[in-house]
């Protein structure tokens, strides 16, 4: 298996490696609804600097998802 890269990525990217199954859109949805929803997390996604649609996520805040819902599968 194959170990997860910290690193930055597209948003849409990473979105589809959290939710694989999912169409394009849908991975987008439930990718931002996960990061609201996620107790601690959205706070901590802003002080990293991420801001609503933002395209591209940086190391830092690669690190804020994997620290709150680990790796993607």
């Amino acid at each position: 298996m194959k170990q997860f890269l910290i690193k930055s990525y597209p948003f849409g990217e990473l979105a589809q490696m959290y939710y694989p199954d999912h169409n394009y859109d849908s991975a987008l949805r439930h990718f931002r609804e996960e990061m609201h929803l996620t107790r601690g997390m959205w706070p901590e996604m802003v002080a990293q600097g991420y801001k609503e649609k933002k395209k591209v996520l940086t190391r830092a805040q690669v690190k804020v998802i994997v620290k709150f819902l680990d790796p993607p599968i």
